[in-house]
């Protein structure tokens, strides 16, 4: 019998301990900013007596960036920003890992990532699998300073990110009992990068 999969079972970037979770619910942890913005373009459509979006040709950028309601979809961000994000995080060297942790205080994995982020204008889901679904995916081979790396269970779920810093090291927030470091990328369970 197979079990469905739910992230808290994956206990790399959760603490055992602390009841609060992290779960979105699960039609949302599944979209993508592509099937966010038709199903936005799509109600609009609706809502003002047009044909569905998805009847029509597939939405530009530009349309889904202004989309009522859309996130904002990031795509090659400048190098100034990149570094903004990097020392954000740097700037966080030392502080506990949490569970849920959003700062000042404390950090999980995802929590580092999209505060660091935020400190350079780039805003992010809060989840380690959407933080994935929000950028372009790499291989870890073609990953770039200031990607989002990730970490999947065997089903593909990501429960594990990082900021990458180029030359086989990375930044995050690694697990309970440990704080925020650099260091070598972790190998096992690694499925690629988001370039953001």
């Amino acid at each position: 019998m197979r079990l469905p999969r739910h992230h808290e079972q994956t206990r790399a970037c959760r603490s055992t301990t602390n009841p609060v979770r992290q779960a979105a619910p699960a039609q949302s942890r599944r979209r993508t900013p592509r099937a966010l913005a038709v199903a936005v373009l799509a109600a609009a459509a609706l809502a003002a007596g047009g044909t569905p979006a998805l009847a029509q040709s597939a939405p530009s950028l530009q349309a889904v960036q202004s989309a009522p309601g859309a996130e904002r979809i990031h795509q090659a961000l400048s190098s100034s920003t990149v570094e903004k994000a990097i020392s954000a995080a740097e700037s966080q060297k030392g502080k506990p890992y949490a569970w849920g942790g959003t700062g000042p205080n404390s950090f999980d994995c995802s929590g580092l990532v999209q505060y660091s982020f935020k400190q350079a204008g780039v805003s992010l889901p809060r989840i380690a699998h959407d933080q994935v679904n929000s950028g372009t995916r790499v291989s870890y081979a073609n990953a770039k300073r200031g990607d989002i790396l990730y970490w999947t269970d065997s089903g593909g779920y990501a429960y594990h990110v990082a900021i990458y810093l180029g030359g086989g090291r990375m930044i995050d927030a690694p697990r309970s009992g440990r704080s925020i470091a650099e260091r070598d990328v972790t190998r096992y369970n690694l499925a690629g990068a988001v370039r953001i």
